[in-house]
């Protein structure tokens, strides 16, 4: 692989890397509009050099492949080796990518849920939290209190995680939750997700309405 790319290749990690914090502090003051349109002018302009360097350095293999025709082992085992790093860069830009937007939709989970808690049930407070271990928001009252992973379409892990950081809750915030609770912002739950996280004791909600609810039952029963 040549210099260009790989360096244009770290180009897209440092561009994308150096964007993530502008656009989570834009999610959290409400500018959806403004990330999504920095992020896609990000995505466009680090990898623009990318595909400059890619069209140059094939560009530069063709010539390769005229000098090295008495040599057919050694330029397949050239191509072969520019092939599989190119779909390693390509896996690694996908997941740079996804894991960004990924965070953007669960800012916008976070923030709608505590937007809706505070206008429809005053009554529970919703605090974000703020540690990269346990879950992603937490909601009190009556009595109650519940930590809550919010996510677009659970997955075993995020039960396994939510109740792994149970223990960090406990620890920081003084007392265990009382309710472990999945947010499903698609409304959608997989079957196994579902019985594996009965199995565990962790609850699935579809909406801020059924974990409203959910915590009411909860504080009913005190």
């Amino acid at each position: 692989m040549s210099a260009d790319v790989e360096e244009a290749m770290s180009g897209v990690k440092r561009a994308l890397k150096g964007a993530r914090e502008t656009i989570v502090m834009m999610v959290e003051r409400g500018e959806y509009g403004a990330a999504i349109e920095t992020l896609a002018a990000t995505i466009d302009k680090a990898f623009s050099r990318l595909g400059e360097a890619l069209v140059e350095s094939m560009r530069e293999l063709r010539e390769d492949i005229h000098r090295l025709t008495k040599n057919v082992d050694k330029l397949a085992i050239d191509v072969e080796a520019l092939r599989r790093g190119l779909e390693l860069e390509a896996h690694m830009r996908r997941s740079e990518v996804g894991g960004l937007r990924g965070e953007i939709v669960e800012l916008r989970i976070i923030k709608g849920l505590t937007d809706w808690f505070r206008k429809h049930a005053p009554e529970y407070e919703v605090y974000d939290w703020p540690m990269r271990r346990g879950p992603d928001l937490l909601v009190e009252g009556k009595g109650v209190l519940a930590a809550v992973e919010a996510t677009v379409r659970p997955k075993v892990e995020d039960v396994d995680q939510l109740i792994a950081g149970a223990g960090i809750v406990k620890l920081e915030w003084g007392r265990k939750p009382d309710l472990l609770v999945i947010y499903s912002y698609s409304g959608e739950v997989p079957k196994d997700v579902a019985e594996y996280a009965a199995e565990r004791g962790v609850r699935i909600v579809q909406g801020p309405r059924e974990l409203k609810e959910l915590l009411d039952k909860a504080a009913s029963s005190r």
